[in-house]
């Protein structure tokens, strides 16, 4: 089959397959943290009043909200300068997400930090409500998914550079990139809100 053909025949998509199995995957994340957001309620209930954790989250996570709900902005500038062919523009906005996904990443780290020094640590025997360690879970799983996009923007951005792009696919992985930033934005919002909802 010639490339205009192929062309012609993905065309024809509802759904482009790269975007329907992004989709399929982001579905299979919220089915995890659904999970798991379920068992933090369930195991809470199992525990005596008495016995239950009630921590102050660290302060530098409402930073971090700031900087996750931010970041959507200069990624969805760089999806518009893709699609109109302005590489210097889209290269910028990749870098300003880039950046602010890396101080997100950091920031969660310090968040981890400030409850280790409370002296709420990962893991604790004597520990009989394992909200704590929830909490590191939550965390951490969302950080390894944002550090997974960040791979993908340095990608995005390194291809630009070096214009390693066939016609019409830098706007498609432009595009691309942003759905799962964007869905990763939302989820940090989500578990921000349930664990301030849950401490509180």
């Amino acid at each position: 089959m010639s490339a205009i053909g192929l062309e012609r025949e993905r065309s024809n998509y509802i759904v482009h397959p790269q975007k329907f199995a992004l989709w399929l995957f982001i579905l299979t994340v919220i089915m995890i943290f659904g999970g798991l957001t379920s068992a933090y309620i369930v195991q809470r209930g199992f525990v005596d009043t008495g016995q239950q954790i009630i921590f102050d989250l660290p302060g530098i996570l409402w930073m971090n909200l700031v900087v996750i709900v931010f970041s959507s902005v200069p990624m969805q500038y760089s999806v518009w300068a893709a699609k109109n062919q302005d590489t210097r523009k889209a290269m910028l906005a990749l870098g300003m997400t880039f950046v602010l996904g890396v101080i997100f990443l950091i920031g969660q780290v310090d968040a981890w930090g400030a409850m280790v020094e409370s002296g709420l640590p990962l893991v604790d025997p004597t520990r009989k409500d394992n909200s704590v360690s929830f909490f590191y879970i939550f965390t951490g799983l969302h950080g390894l998914h944002i550090l997974a996009a960040l791979i993908a923007v340095l990608i995005a951005f390194v291809r630009t550079g070096l214009k390693d792009f066939r016609p019409g696919r830098r706007a498609l992985t432009y595009e691309l990139t942003a759905i799962f930033w964007h869905f990763l934005g939302l989820l940090w919002v989500y578990l921000f809100i349930f664990l301030e909802f849950t401490q509180n």
